[in-house]
């Protein structure tokens, strides 16, 4: 015998929102940890062979360090051993 509450109105309440919310904010994520990478590497490609300006090679430092930070935040919200007091 299943019980159900008064509001339930089927087996299973699936607020579709949250789940909307949640595929929008994982695409919006997605996208800009990839192009933060994919930047970093298009200006480790800029210059002639060994010629980089150092500002293109500091900015790539910069995007591939924030994007390796980005993706390890990502684990850590993942991994639930991590958050154990």
């Amino acid at each position: 015998m299943i019980i159900r509450s008064a509001s339930s109105t089927g087996l299973f309440d699936i607020e579709w929102g949250s789940i909307a919310l949640v595929f929008v904010v994982a695409m919006v994520a997605s996208v800009a940890v990839v192009s933060i990478f994919s930047l970093g590497l298009r200006l480790l490609a800029v210059g002639e062979q060994g010629a980089r300006p150092m500002s293109a090679t500091l900015g790539a430092y910069a995007c591939i360090g924030l994007g390796a930070i980005a993706v390890l935040y990502g684990i850590y919200l993942v991994v639930p051993q991590f958050h154990l007091s």
